[in-house]
Protein backbone atom coordinates (compact mmCIF):
# COMPACT_ATOMS: atom_id res chain seq x y z
CA UNK A 1 0.00 0.00 0.00
CA UNK A 2 1.45 3.32 -1.04
CA UNK A 3 1.56 6.44 1.05
CA UNK A 4 -1.31 8.15 -0.78
CA UNK A 5 -3.48 5.05 -0.69
CA UNK A 6 -2.81 4.64 3.03
CA UNK A 7 -3.62 8.29 3.63
CA UNK A 8 -6.80 8.14 1.56
CA UNK A 9 -8.07 5.01 3.33
CA UNK A 10 -7.07 6.14 6.84
CA UNK A 11 -10.67 6.99 7.82
CA UNK A 12 -11.57 3.35 7.14
CA UNK A 13 -8.95 2.01 9.55
CA UNK A 14 -11.32 1.66 12.54
CA UNK A 15 -13.81 -0.29 10.44
CA UNK A 16 -11.07 -2.54 9.06
CA UNK A 17 -9.76 -3.08 12.60
CA UNK A 18 -13.22 -3.94 13.91
CA UNK A 19 -13.76 -6.35 11.01
CA UNK A 20 -10.41 -8.01 11.71
CA UNK A 21 -11.24 -8.44 15.40
CA UNK A 22 -14.67 -9.83 14.54
CA UNK A 23 -13.06 -12.32 12.14
CA UNK A 24 -10.57 -13.43 14.81
CA UNK A 25 -13.39 -13.97 17.32
CA UNK A 26 -15.41 -15.92 14.75
CA UNK A 27 -12.38 -18.08 13.87
CA UNK A 28 -11.72 -18.89 17.53
CA UNK A 29 -15.38 -19.72 18.16
CA UNK A 30 -15.29 -22.02 15.14
CA UNK A 31 -12.12 -23.72 16.40
CA UNK A 32 -13.69 -24.32 19.79
CA UNK A 33 -16.99 -25.51 18.32
CA UNK A 34 -15.22 -28.17 16.26
CA UNK A 35 -12.43 -29.06 18.71
CA UNK A 36 -12.60 -32.84 19.12
CA UNK A 37 -11.42 -32.74 22.74
CA UNK A 38 -14.09 -30.15 23.59
CA UNK A 39 -16.78 -32.25 21.92
CA UNK A 40 -15.68 -35.30 23.92
CA UNK A 41 -15.83 -33.29 27.17
CA UNK A 42 -19.33 -32.15 26.28
CA UNK A 43 -20.37 -35.74 25.54
CA UNK A 44 -19.03 -36.84 28.92
CA UNK A 45 -20.85 -33.99 30.66
CA UNK A 46 -24.03 -34.92 28.79
CA UNK A 47 -23.74 -38.49 30.05
CA UNK A 48 -23.14 -37.31 33.62
CA UNK A 49 -26.13 -34.95 33.45
CA UNK A 50 -28.31 -37.77 32.15
CA UNK A 51 -27.19 -40.16 34.89
CA UNK A 52 -27.84 -37.48 37.53
CA UNK A 53 -31.36 -36.99 36.17
CA UNK A 54 -30.72 -33.39 35.08
CA UNK A 55 -31.92 -34.11 31.53
CA UNK A 56 -34.41 -36.54 30.05
CA UNK A 57 -34.15 -39.13 27.32
CA UNK A 58 -35.36 -36.90 24.50
CA UNK A 59 -33.10 -33.99 25.41
CA UNK A 60 -30.14 -36.35 25.75
CA UNK A 61 -30.81 -37.88 22.33
CA UNK A 62 -31.10 -34.46 20.68
CA UNK A 63 -27.94 -33.13 22.30
CA UNK A 64 -26.06 -36.34 21.54
CA UNK A 65 -27.06 -36.13 17.87
CA UNK A 66 -25.82 -32.53 17.70
CA UNK A 67 -22.51 -33.49 19.33
CA UNK A 68 -22.02 -36.45 17.02
CA UNK A 69 -22.68 -34.22 14.02
CA UNK A 70 -20.08 -31.72 15.26
CA UNK A 71 -17.64 -34.58 15.80
CA UNK A 72 -18.15 -35.83 12.25
CA UNK A 73 -17.55 -32.31 10.89
CA UNK A 74 -14.43 -31.94 13.05
CA UNK A 75 -13.01 -35.22 11.77
CA UNK A 76 -13.78 -34.31 8.15
CA UNK A 77 -12.03 -30.97 8.60
CA UNK A 78 -8.98 -32.72 10.06
CA UNK A 79 -8.94 -35.12 7.12
CA UNK A 80 -9.12 -32.21 4.68
CA UNK A 81 -6.34 -30.34 6.50
CA UNK A 82 -4.10 -33.42 6.39
CA UNK A 83 -4.82 -33.90 2.67
CA UNK A 84 -4.04 -30.25 1.97
CA UNK A 85 -0.81 -30.44 3.98
CA UNK A 86 0.20 -33.58 2.07
CA UNK A 87 -0.48 -31.84 -1.25
CA UNK A 88 1.61 -28.84 -0.18
CA UNK A 89 4.46 -31.11 0.91
CA UNK A 90 4.33 -32.92 -2.41
CA UNK A 91 4.36 -29.62 -4.31
CA UNK A 92 7.36 -28.40 -2.31
CA UNK A 93 9.19 -31.66 -2.87
CA UNK A 94 8.46 -31.50 -6.60
CA UNK A 95 9.63 -27.86 -6.77
CA UNK A 96 12.92 -28.72 -5.04
CA UNK A 97 13.51 -31.69 -7.34
CA UNK A 98 13.19 -29.54 -10.45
Amino acid sequence: MGFLTGLATLPLAPARGAAWVAQQVADEADRQLYDEAQIRREMLQLELDYEDGKIGDEERANMEDALLERLAIARERQRQERALAAEEDLAQTTDRAE
